[in-house]
């Protein structure tokens, strides 16, 4: 059975001895078993009964949590149990959940009931309208919880109240400042921010005279930061396993002229041809579907209009520059369906690739994202499926971007917020 690393140590004793921790740790570092290592220790020492481990469909679909119990040994004994699927099902699940007879004992008599209940956020608010007799809880990605996904946390828990939890991201920072009360109230009940959202605002932001844009205070970071430094435990990348380097490279190419004209039309008039876009945000998706060099028509989602070829000749260059080496591709909109790929080359959605999915860093070193990610969360999850412990290359990441589009904002919003993710860090004291 594998080692746990000295970074893990830590915070597997920061868990264990707080009722509430967020823990940020990059992507690989292990916060899976850390979290049970933990569990582990507060159920044998009696102050948990059972814990409630609510994550992304994709690890609840993958059983991320039950194949990682069973690798460690200071996990032994833990039974982990998964809910999923209609309501029918679950509650036969839930029942069989609770029924489970442990096969060894702890210090403790023998009980019933499965240790971990693992569910997916989306739903989480059934099983806590459900007698689950769980004391504890963990978000597992906390920060892509959506506010409706674990509202239900602060009030009301028909199974009981949480005495313990713990929150679970690798980006806690991938927007702003306003995010983190959320993710801070959901997990200490408003202890660190507060329970007013509004409250918060006024005090830390101002705003327009309608209320709808709200602007930091200065010095209001480092205030925020210092209310938040009890409540989360960082591990650093460098504190976490050395691995490989990882280079990040940039494919630029323009976009030709006849899809100008198109791209330029939907930013100006919000339709082309028989492709409208109902409001800014719309348009705003379709201006990325045509830097990419495809089109979604509206009476067809899934039908596509290809305009151009310069991104495909883009990729063409990075697969020869594979030199028949694997690689990964990740994209947004229809490049699988309308790209032929080499034996060598695999396609993924990066939706579908984010969550609860291991084992990619044994067979790929080289990844390519078709057009960039706006969502720094997902990117950066997406290289950690590479990035993590097992890989023994350097990793590669190449994107490609189209002059003078959305690319251009998107890239620049993620490289701001990986700048934000650094001042994060240094006012809770990491490095």
């Amino acid at each position: 059975m594998p080692s746990l690393k000295p970074s893990q140590l830590p915070a597997i004793e920061r868990l264990a001895t707080r009722k509430s921790t967020i823990l940020v740790a990059p992507t690989g570092a292990g916060k899976t078993v850390i979290c049970l290592s933990a569990i582990k220790r507060v159920i044998d020492a009696g102050k948990v009964n059972r814990v409630i481990v609510a994550a992304p469909a994709k690890v609840v679909e993958n059983e991320v949590w039950t194949k990682e119990v069973v690798k460690w040994e200071q996990t032994a004994g833990l039974s982990v149990h998964t809910i999923a699927g209609t309501v029918p099902k679950r509650l036969e699940q839930l029942s069989q959940a609770l029924d489970l007879k442990h096969e060894y004992r702890r210090a403790t008599p023998a009980r019933f009931g499965a240790d971990v209940i693992v569910i997916s956020l989306s739903n989480l608010d059934w099983l806590l309208n459900q007698d689950h007799g769980c004391d504890g809880i963990i978000i597992d990605e906390l920060s892509k919880a959506a506010g409706k996904q674990t509202k239900a946390l602060n009030t009301k828990s028909k199974g009981g109240c949480f005495i313990w939890r713990i929150g679970m991201t690798a980006t806690p920072v991938s927007q702003d400042y306003q995010k983190l009360f959320t993710m801070a109230k959901r997990i200490d009940g408003g202890k660190a921010l507060g329970t007013a959202k509004h409250n918060f605002l006024n005090h830390y932001f101002y705003s327009d005279y309608m209320g709808y844009n709200w602007t930091l205070k200065d010095g209001a970071d480092k205030q925020i930061m210092a209310k938040l430094k009890k409540l989360v435990h960082i591990i650093d990348d460098d504190k976490a396993e050395t691995l490989p380097a990882v280079h990040e490279h940039v494919i630029r190419f323009d976009m030709p002229a006849e899809t100008r004209g198109v791209y330029n039309t939907m930013k100006k008039h919000m339709v082309v041809g028989d492709v409208e876009a109902a409001n800014a945000a719309v348009a705003s998706g379709k201006l990325r579907q045509i830097a990419s060099g495809f089109m979604y028509r509206t009476e067809d989602a899934h039908s596509a209009v290809i305009l151009d070829i310069k991104r495909y000749r883009a990729y063409e260059k990075w697969v020869k520059g594979l030199k028949g080496k694997p690689g990964l591709v990740f994209y947004e909109f229809v490049a699988q369906s309308t790209w032929s790929a080499p034996s060598n080359v695999t396609f993924a959605q990066i939706q579908s690739m984010s969550h609860g999915v291991d084992g990619l860093q044994y067979e790929y070193a080289d990844m390519l994202f078709v057009q960039p990610v706006w969502s720094r969360d997902s990117q950066q999850q997406a290289i950690g499926r590479l990035h993590r412990q097992g890989q023994k290359n350097e990793v590669n990441v190449t994107t490609l971007v189209c002059n003078d589009t959305l690319d251009d904002l998107v890239m620049e919003r993620v490289e701001d917020r990986g700048e934000w993710m650094k001042l994060f860090k240094q006012h809770l004291g990491a490095k």
